[in-house]
């Protein structure tokens, strides 16, 4: 996969997690393995490479930046850090496992021509869900409108993807947004007919951990991505 495939993380503060995602891509793909690149934005003291060095010796490359430019301008330095056709994104605390079948993901990516983006499951969870505007409200409840075999397209899924790397450079991820990024990125994602879809027999193995001092600004970014959109609120049912 290494001439194929970049398996994009995002990290700030959590260099054991993204140890241990790395470590989970190199035991289950070994020399058959995507590029791995790491984007960390994290304090000097605290970053992956500095923690963690064993395992950032087995990234292909370390991208460092600036303290906290954001989840949104982290992985669009990724994407355009590399050359592949094809990446995957998954949040820094998750990990691959025996039922991720990344490779078989890929394929089937590459199958279907009328799929941009294929998500995986985390933690069985996240399935595929729809994005409607009724007014002023963006609702966001569980479903698909097409499905074959285990394949469901959507408008919206988790943080556990891959996708054709043109085609995420396209969209990109609104920098202005820290977090609240995701719904934003989906709903551009439906305006611009990218065909998204998720295959539910494919998983990723989540344990959420908050970084140390972490501080929730959600509220602060809602406001923001729907003053953007229009909109007054988000239902996610």
């Amino acid at each position: 996969m290494r001439d194929q495939v970049t398996f994009c993380i995002k990290t700030i503060h959590r260099p054991q997690c993204c140890a241990a995602l790395v470590r989970s891509i190199h035991r289950h793909y070994g020399d058959d393995r995507p590029t791995i690149h790491v984007l960390d934005d994290g304090q000097p003291e605290l970053r992956f490479s500095t923690i963690c060095p064993d395992e950032a010796a087995m990234v292909d490359q370390i991208i460092e930046t600036e303290y906290d430019i954001g989840l949104s301008a982290g992985r669009n330095q990724l994407l355009d850090a590399g050359d592949t056709p094809t990446v995957v994104f998954t949040d820094d605390d998750h990990l691959v496992t025996a039922q991720t079948r990344l490779a078989e993901l890929v394929r089937k990516l590459n199958r279907h021509h009328d799929i941009d983006l294929l998500a995986a499951l985390s933690n069985q969870q996240e399935r595929p869900k729809l994005l409607k505007v009724e007014g002023k409200t963006l609702r966001i409840p569980g479903g698909h409108f097409k499905k074959h075999g285990s394949l469901r397209w959507c408008h919206y899924v988790g943080n556990c993807f891959v996708a054709y790397r043109d085609i995420l450079q396209a969209i990109r991820w609104d920098e202005s947004l820290k977090v609240e990024e995701h719904w934003d990125f989906f709903w551009r994602c439906k305006i611009a007919r990218v065909n998204v879809a998720c295959d539910i027999d494919h998983s990723f193995k989540h344990e959420h951990v908050d970084p140390p001092g972490y501080v929730r600004r959600r509220p602060e970014f809602l406001k923001a991505s729907l003053r953007k959109h229009g909109l007054e609120r988000v239902i996610w049912k």
